[in-house]
């Protein structure tokens, strides 16, 4: 928090010398952010778009400020904002499809993160955050299938092996739960969740 503190600090020095910094001004926002300080934030934020317009990062930064203020509206229209200056920028995208799931608007999630997994269909996240969505409305087939293209993209991909176990062991799929588990555990062996999940397959299978 310190540290924080005289960054900032820092950056007013230099602000004083280049008060229209764009750069400086987002990372003051950020300064302030980090310390919960959201409508210092906000001012900064603004003060940097009023200099440079088109940055996306200030937008998605200004973005989570107004979400953390539950100022969803303004939020929602930074993310935009962000998306119409760099369309494929993933950060938006997984933060509007998670608005749009809180707003139980679960179709416009779907199809941010389907969208998601298009332009970047090499990298494991997007498919886990579809899979996710995919879990959290009980469509474990498509949950299931995004986790395995998680892994066969990343194989050290411990939370997806989790995920599954998850729903093999709610499925009382305990001896294939177990696997998921312990390969999840081989790669991090202090994840707590599958630890927990492990133990408590192992206890059903001997009561069975």
């Amino acid at each position: 928090m310190e540290q924080i503190k005289q960054q900032i600090d820092e950056i007013k020095e230099e602000l004083e010398e280049t008060p229209q910094n764009a750069a400086l001004l987002n990372e003051l926002g950020i300064g302030y952010h980090m310390l919960g300080e959201y409508d210092k934030a906000v001012q900064a934020y603004q003060k940097s778009l009023s200099q440079n317009s088109q940055d996306v990062r200030t937008h998605f930064n200004l973005a989570n400020t107004f979400f953390e203020l539950q100022q969803i509206d303004a939020a929602v229209n930074h993310y935009l904002d962000a998306l119409d200056i760099q369309p494929d920028y993933v950060p938006a995208l997984n933060n509007l499809a998670d608005i749009y799931e809180l707003a139980e608007e679960p179709d416009r999630a779907r199809e941010l993160f389907e969208y998601i997994t298009k332009i970047r269909p090499d990298e494991a996240m997007g498919y886990f955050n579809l899979g996710n969505h995919h879990l959290r409305h009980n469509n474990t087939v498509e949950a299931g299938r995004c986790y395995k293209k998680a892994i066969e993209l990343n194989p050290d991909f411990y939370e997806a092996y989790n995920n599954i176990g998850y729903m093999l062991k709610h499925l009382a799929q305990y001896e294939k739960a177990i696997s998921y588990f312990e390969q999840c555990l081989t790669i991090e062996p202090s994840y707590q969740p599958a630890k927990k999940d492990l133990q408590e397959c192992r206890q059903a299978l001997q009561q069975s």
